[in-house]
């Protein structure tokens, strides 16, 4: 299976690498991932600047761009794969978990979506970091995704979904099994460090926070040991009815 690798904590980090190395016997792995980190950027694109694309080689199937998770993705799919296009996109291994309502600002979760709305089977893979310092389990999430792999994940994902995969911070054999889930909502959000009071501030340190029913969502199922898996839908529109409003269809 030809697949495409990205993430956006940078090319030459270890959960990118650690697929690189599980994968690279049985697949066609392809990367372009971006030079430098870029967590946080959700689905943010390099629209005012140049990007230079950086290999390691005329026969390297890796690139690094200097651009954005999103930017990645569009670039790989537009020019260097676009005579063969991937079967499956994996973005990750992202060191610490992309729950609730942080699925929003995750550049991880992005770049699997930029693939979906072409139609490309992706999977976003993150496993939990437990505690501020503690080392990530890759292992445990490179094992999981060979679990999906060989379930034939890619072949089962609907057109124009992403399955987001958030693995428990645990050796595999502590693990309880795996959930569907939904995407919780945070009841609060993380507070801001004043640096210099009223003028300078920046975000404070990441901590769990509390969940509005939480029965059924990913950060359930993450806190009780189970490896979580959330589809995501690329089309926004919502199933709710809208409001009634008083207003002209535009033929008047």
């Amino acid at each position: 299976m030809r697949i495409l690798l990205t993430n956006d904590d940078g090319y030459d980090q270890p959960g990118l690498l650690e697929l690189e190395n599980s994968l690279g016997e049985r697949h066609e792995i392809w990367v372009v991932a971006p030079l430098h980190h870029c967590s946080g950027t959700s689905h943010a694109l390099g629209l005012y600047s140049s990007m230079e694309l950086i290999t390691e080689g005329e026969d390297s199937r890796k690139w690094a761009l200097e651009g954005t998770p999103t930017d990645c993705v569009k670039i790989a799919l537009m020019e260097i794969m676009k005579d063969n296009p991937p079967d499956l996109l994996i973005s990750g291994i992202n060191p610490g978990s992309n729950l609730s309502n942080n699925i929003l600002y995750s550049g991880t979760v992005a770049a699997a979506m930029e693939a979906a709305l072409w139609n490309i089977p992706s999977i976003a893979l993150s496993v939990q970091i437990s505690a501020h310092g503690e080392k990530p389990l890759f292992e445990t999430a490179s094992n999981a995704l060979d679990t999906l792999l060989d379930n034939d994940i890619n072949n089962k994902i609907p057109n124009g979904t992403i399955v987001n995969v958030n693995v428990p911070g645990l050796d595999i054999s502590e693990i309880k099994g795996w959930k569907w889930t939904r995407m919780a909502q945070f009841s609060a959000d993380i507070s801001f460090r004043e640096i210099e009071p009223g003028r300078v501030f920046a975000y404070d340190r990441y901590r769990s926070l509390p969940v509005i029913d939480p029965d059924g969502t990913d950060v359930d199922a993450i806190q009780k040991h189970y490896i979580s898996m959330t589809l995501l839908d690329v089309n926004r529109t919502s199933t709710r009815k809208p409001p009634i409003l008083e207003l002209t269809d535009g033929s008047h």
